[in-house]
């Protein structure tokens, strides 16, 4: 991420060198209550569009889950980008109008319904498979299986590395999900505990504890860009434990808050800048003349969260001269 400073004020360009949507930058709440409609606020599907229905006059979405379908989203691309080195949640509620599993010849088994965070990338490609492995990949999201034979119904959410291979961060919670019920989930991921935490309601009261998501010490990272709810295809399983359904519900005031800008407050200095910093980012000051080339001015410095100043040795040298600070994340 970089911002834009020239010479004691913040230029319009650096409008466009940050991360924004609708006027909602790194660092807010994106809620959707889907009382209009939705697809002007950059809400769009993929896959089957008739699995996905915005109800005006009782301003839900409503939504048909059916594996028997390719690969369909109703999904919302993020301003920037989350991996697992940034704090994030997402939140949402759910009333099932109806759900049955085993419902394709020879796909018996049970099958999830979904919800939560993946790559857009991903999720598009002709050869992703949600039911199979390792055809999954970069995933952060809520899953519930219904029962199906020995196989107990469970809220099972899951984070599912880059390359798709073990080892996957997953926790299974058993329980039913009964029509009809409102219910409430909210995933809230803690980089520094490499934690994702589930929390659900009931009608408004509250449901039972979740186990967490516990990254595992060798599990690589993940990178997410959309919101989703997913209604994945059974495609592709392994036919010896191959599951499909068929669910009906409605999904309604989702949240997700993204993490903290790694820059905020940027300020001119004579001679250089100052911005309020984040722990755990790299910050390099560059500069131009004519805003297209730039070229590095100060040593890459570790930040500690608060006030962090970067200089220009040469300051003096130029009569207009265009600053910007990047930060990455080592």
């Amino acid at each position: 991420m970089n911002l834009l400073l020239h010479r004691g004020q913040l230029t319009a360009q650096a409008i466009c060198l940050t991360a924004c949507l609708g006027g909602l930058a790194q660092g807010a709440t994106l809620k959707e209550s889907f009382d209009t409609d939705p697809s002007a606020r950059g809400w769009r599907s993929w896959g089957d569009p008739t699995l996905f229905h915005w109800d005006a006059s009782g301003q839900q979405l409503r939504v048909v889950w059916d594996s028997s379908r390719p690969n369909s989203f109703f999904a919302l691309p993020l301003p920037t980008a989350l991996g697992t080195h940034v704090n994030f949640s997402f939140a949402f509620d759910l009333t099932l109008e109806s759900h049955a599993v085993g419902v394709v010849a020879g796909q018996s088994g049970t099958f999830q319904i979904a919800a939560g965070l993946v790559r857009q990338a991903d999720v598009l490609a002709t050869n992703y498979s949600r039911g199979s492995f390792p055809g999954a990949k970069n995933t952060v999201e809520w899953t519930w299986f219904g029962e199906s034979g020995a196989v107990s119904s469970s809220v099972s959410p899951v984070i599912v590395p880059s390359d798709g291979r073990l080892p996957w961060g997953y926790s299974d919670n058993y329980l039913t999900l009964e029509p009809g019920r409102r219910y409430r989930f909210e995933l809230i991921y803690t980089a520094t505990l490499r934690t994702a935490r589930m929390s659900m309601t009931t009608d408004g009261q509250p449901g039972p504890e979740l186990a967490d998501v516990v990254l595992p010490s060798n599990f690589t990272r993940f990178e997410v860009d959309t919101f989703a709810i997913s209604s994945y295809s059974g495609a592709g399983q392994n036919p010896l434990y191959a599951g499909s359904v068929l669910a009906r519900g409605w999904i309604d005031n989702i949240a997700i808050t993204l993490p903290e800008p790694p820059i905020t407050q940027l300020r001119a200095l004579d001679g250089g800048v100052a911005l309020d910093a984040l722990s755990g980012w790299r910050y390099t000051l560059e500069a131009s003349g004519n805003l297209t080339d730039w070229s590095t001015v100060s040593e890459s410095l570790a930040a500690t969260s608060g006030e962090l100043k970067l200089w220009d040795p040469r300051d003096g040298w130029f009569p207009t001269q265009f600053y910007r600070v990047v930060a990455v994340r080592p």
